[in-house]
């Protein structure tokens, strides 16, 4: 597309947009909401009429396409949608089918077995004799997503595909669609996120959105940048690089230690994976004061943590502990009354809390373990983990049954509920090109590894194109 302009309502929403979409490529959309991301999804699929400029699809104008071929050509999934019926969930993912059927043509064996494969990647599998109106929010986006995937059209068109999916869902649809574009040749994806950090893991390419103008669009390692953050989202983020992809953190120095003693008491949680769920709202419910880490970044207990406002020290996905965040970890141990360990797998990515909690030596700190699996069932760590637990055990760390009776050993140790006494401290800050910050809720996450990404040659025919000069005397696009 080239030089793009669409009004509604007499309202310009957007302006002189330009970008390409080519072969084997997952092209990210970001921007605040009302940067224009939807309209500008809607006009390339010819669903919303341009003002000026042109969209090429495979070389045709979109505008001039037949909506039966636009439909083979792309794939639309839009936010939501509201079905006007209750089909069932095979029926409702076997409508992207129409475009391979011809007028009233009943459903063949292929197209039963594309919806089937459809719903397993999607996995709704088990959904699909139920009726579509009787599923949840996110369920009802995972079949608007394998309705797409059975139209089996060699770019896919998603606006927010992950906005109402838990974290395990996002990623599973995410690695989807980077499966999709190297499936098949021809392939490629054009979707509108609203977590950068997703954007910036799984993307080959960024365009950036501000009020409906095109304010960069690159890769994610040239484009991110605390600067453009700062231009398109209306935050102060710190961005690192590791392993050669670009996460973007809360600032580091929003957090320090305002004094080396406090007087209300602190309860740490290392968790991880989930495992501190029932605990940490449980512990937030009843007045104590709570930090936690070190959590991974999109780990579901850090997503639980940003909820609840507890402040966590975080790490990249999938990577050791760094000395910084480790050096984080002792100061928390330093300052917490008690430390609860939850029992989480153990890798080498998060083996680190417990070479931490086992060395250290705050005087009076109690060490709660709470009950799970045995120590080899979750050990990943080549026996390390079972190594540091038997060492935590030997030195007087007290095995918990429940969180229940978790709150009543705290309780009897003396470390009450922070509605009575204390104060919480702030957290200590990081020192510039250093590890990980502590996160405080209302920056964004990480996502982990998608498994890969496809670089783009610039030889590679475009998908969504720019029109040409000469395309536009001759007639056709390239």
């Amino acid at each position: 597309m080239e030089a793009l302009d669409v009004e509604l309502g007499g309202r310009e929403i957007l302006h002189e947009i330009s970008f390409e979409v080519r072969e084997g490529e997952i092209v990210a959309l970001v921007g605040p909401n009302g940067s224009g991301k939807t309209t500008l999804l809607r006009t390339l699929l010819g669903l919303l009429p341009a003002k000026k400029g042109r969209v090429l699809l495979y070389g045709r104008e979109v505008a001039r396409l037949h909506p039966r071929d636009r439909a083979r050509l792309a794939a639309w999934m839009p936010q939501q949608e509201d079905p006007a019926s209750n089909l069932t969930v095979f029926d409702y993912v076997s409508l992207g089918r129409y475009p391979h059927q011809g007028p009233l043509a009943p459903a063949i064996s292929h197209d039963r077995q594309v919806v089937w494969q459809a719903l397993r990647q999607a996995q709704l599998l088990p959904f699909a004799g139920r009726g579509i109106l009787e599923l949840s929010g996110g369920e009802r986006q995972r079949a608007l997503y394998a309705r797409a995937l059975a139209q089996e059209a060699p770019l896919l068109v998603l606006d927010e595909p992950t906005s109402h999916l838990d974290i395990a869902h996002q990623l599973e649809v995410l690695q989807n669609l980077s499966r999709f574009r190297r499936s098949a040749p021809g392939r490629a994806v054009l979707v509108s996120l609203h977590d950068l950090n997703l954007a910036c893991r799984f993307a080959d390419r960024l365009v950036w959105l501000r009020g409906g103008r095109l304010v960069a669009a690159g890769p994610p390692a040239d484009t991110v940048s605390p600067d453009r953050v700062r231009v398109v989202f209306g935050v102060d983020v710190d961005v690192e690089r590791r392993n050669g992809h670009a996460y973007v953190f809360p600032p580091r120095d929003r957090w320090r230690f305002q004094a080396p003693s406090f007087a209300g008491p602190l309860v740490h949680v290392i968790a991880g994976g989930g495992t501190g769920q029932r605990l940490l709202k449980l512990l937030v419910e009843e007045g104590f004061r709570v930090t936690a880490g070190v959590l991974h970044l999109l780990d579901s207990d850090a997503i639980l943590c940003e909820d609840l406002g507890v402040p966590t020290i975080l790490e990249a996905p999938f990577s050791p502990l760094t000395e910084r965040s480790r050096e984080m970890l002792r100061e928390a141990l330093d300052h917490a009354d008690a430390v609860v360990l939850t029992a989480f797998p153990v890798g080498a990515g998060n083996v680190g809390n417990l070479e931490e909690l086992e060395a250290a030596r705050t005087p009076g700190l109690r060490v709660f373990l709470m009950a799970g699996p045995s120590e080899q069932e979750r050990d990943f760590a080549q026996g390390r983990g079972t190594a540091l637990l038997r060492s935590l055990r030997s030195r007087g760390a007290e095995e918990v049954g429940s969180e229940v009776d978790l709150l009543g050993r705290l309780r009897s140790a003396g470390i009450r509920d922070a509605r009575r006494v204390g104060l919480l401290p702030s957290l200590p800050r990081g020192s510039p090109g250093e590890g990980p910050p502590l996160h405080h809720p209302g920056h964004p996450a990480d996502p982990p590894e998608s498994g890969g990404a496809r670089p783009c040659s610039e030889k590679d025919p475009p998908i969504l194109q720019r029109q040409s000069r000469s395309d536009e005397r001759g007639g056709r696009g390239g």
